[in-house]
């Protein structure tokens, strides 16, 4: 077979013309999308066009021709792999971001109902409060602080905590939700 250093416009028509349907078909197969398909045999064209004078097809052009075509579609199948990803990744991180505001405002929005609560709250339920959930000391240590019995420290919590369930009982679904986000679950 002859080595073809320089095509012309004829030839490119003809090629065009014997195996555009079967190229399409081909590229079809593998990428499963006609649309791609098509625009990749024809962009197959158009670079043969575009560098007919430096191109040399030194088998058969058939061959050439479906070669180039698989060779584009692995291509594009990479490309869209690589798209596919970068989408998932994106639609990933675009709803981890709604979480993650959605957390930041639901939790903003609890904090201020809550601390709300323990301003109703009686001056001494309110201290005996703030150290058991917020500083973490035991009853004991907060009978020790304030120089009252264990039993009383009992009662302030119990009575606090009361008043908390009652002034907070409109906000229960968003205590929840709060939690849930917080979570994971």
């Amino acid at each position: 077979m002859e080595v073809i250093t320089e095509i012309d416009k004829r030839a490119i028509d003809r090629l065009f013309q014997s195996y555009y349907e079967g190229l399409s078909r081909y590229a079809y197969s593998i990428l499963k999308n006609q649309v791609a398909a098509e625009d990749l045999v024809q962009q197959l064209f158009i670079t043969l066009w575009e560098k007919r004078n430096e191109l040399e097809i030194s088998s058969d052009p058939k061959s050439y021709l479906y070669r180039s075509t698989y060779n584009r579609c692995l291509n594009e199948v990479k490309r869209m792999k690589r798209r596919g990803v970068h989408t998932e990744v994106s639609e990933e991180y675009d709803l981890s971001s709604q979480q993650d505001t959605s957390q930041l405002v639901l939790g903003k929005e609890l904090e201020g109902r809550i601390e709300d609560a323990i301003e109703t709250l009686p001056e001494k339920c309110r201290e005996v409060f703030r150290m058991s959930r917020f500083k973490e000391l035991s009853y004991k240590e907060i009978a020790e602080k304030m120089e009252i019995s264990i039993k009383t420290v009992e009662n302030h919590m119990g009575k606090a905590l009361r008043l908390m369930r009652e002034e907070l009982k409109d906000y229960l679904p968003l205590i929840v939700i709060t939690i849930v986000l917080m979570k994971g679950w």
